[in-house]
């Protein structure tokens, strides 16, 4: 939400600035350049971050499904190994 608030801020602001700026075409030209480059490079610096947060998240949800799957394997073992006690103590 906020990447679109900032693309609209960055659209009014333009075109305010076209409107009410003492500037050739050129120069007008020129603004509007730069403030879409400004905001192609804010967008691709939020999407990274996006990009990491997610990668974050993933790892951490891989580190969690893994320590899961130890502990589930390490108790059916450990029900493995009882069953197999008491039934060796129900055949003797």
């Amino acid at each position: 939400m906020k990447i679109t608030s900032f693309i609209t801020g960055l659209g009014v602001g333009a075109a305010v600035a076209m409107l009410f700026a003492p500037r050739s075409g050129e120069e007008t030209r020129k603004v509007l350049y730069e403030k879409a480059n400004d905001g192609r490079r804010y967008a691709k610096k939020r999407l990274q971050h996006l990009r990491n947060v997610a990668n974050e998240v993933v790892d951490h949800g891989r580190e969690v499904i893994n320590d899961q799957k130890d502990a589930v394997m390490a108790a059916a073992q450990v029900a493995k190994n009882t069953y197999h006690r008491e039934s060796q103590m129900r055949v003797s």
